[in-house]
C-alpha cells in the first residue's frame, strides 16, 4: 500500500516489531536471514557487519584508486580503497587498516564523512565514508588478504572525471567517492 507524503502523516511511519529472525545461511562475512515482523510481513535479507570506504588523496591532491578483480561481477574494477569491518573493529580503525593494506599508504589527517546503505532493499550493509588527506607511502605496509591482487593508481580530477564519465567506474561507493572529491575541489 502507498500513501502520498504530506509532511504531516508521519504517524503512518511506525516501526514494525520484529517477531522472529531465522538464520538461513551463515558465511564468514555475512548471514542470510529471514525476518518476520508483526502482521506476518516476511523479508529475506543479508545481515552484514558493515564496511568502510576511503577517499584518500596524496599531498599533491591526487586521488588514490585501486584496481582489483571482483569475482561476483567477473571484472577488474577501479575503486576507492574499502573493506569490511572485522568483529568489534571501529570504523576508523578499519579505514586506516584498509588504506594501508590495499595501497601501502597511510594518513595522519582523517575525517568521518557520512554513512551510506549500499542496498537497503536486501542488505543491512552500511558503508562509512572517510576522508584521508596527505596520504603517503609507508615503509612496511600491513599485509592484506593473501588471495587479493591489487594495483593502485593516483589520478587528478580530470582523470577521475574521465574514468567516471567514460563508464569505467561502475562501483557505487567509488562513484560516490569520486563525486564527493570532485565537488570538494570546485
Amino acid at each position: 500500500m502507498f500513501f502520498p507524503y504530506t509532511g504531516t502523516n508521519q504517524e503512518k511511519e511506525t516501526q514494525l516489531r520484529l517477531r522472529n529472525e531465522q538464520v538461513l545461511m551463515q558465511t564468514p562475512i555475512f548471514d542470510v536471514v529471514e525476518k518476520t515482523y508483526e502482521e506476518n510481513i516476511k523479508r529475506i535479507a543479508v545481515k552484514h557487519p558493515g564496511a568502510v570506504a576511503v577517499i584518500a588523496t596524496t599531498p599533491r591532491n591526487h586521488l588514490i584508486l585501486i584496481r582489483q578483480f571482483r569475482a561476483p561481477v567477473e571484472r577488474w574494477l577501479w575503486e576507492i580503497p574499502a573493506g569490511t569491518l572485522e568483529k568489534g573493529e571501529k570504523a576508523e580503525d578499519c579505514a586506516k587498516r584498509e588504506l594501508e593494506e590495499e595501497t601501502g599508504f597511510t594518513s595522519s589527517r582523517w575525517e568521518y564523512l557520512f554513512p551510506v546503505f549500499l542496498a537497503p532493499g536486501y542488505s543491512s550493509e552500511i558503508i562509512h565514508f572517510f576522508r584521508a588527506r596527505d596520504a603517503r607511502p609507508v615503509k612496511e605496509a600491513l599485509q592484506g588478504d593473501e588471495d587479493e591482487v591489487i594495483y593502485y593508481r593516483e589520478v587528478n580530477t580530470t582523470q577521475a572525471l574521465d574514468l567516471l564519465c567514460g563508464g569505467e567506474v561502475p562501483d557505487a561507493k567509488t562513484v560516490i567517492g569520486i563525486t564527493r572529491w570532485i565537488e570538494e575541489n570546485r
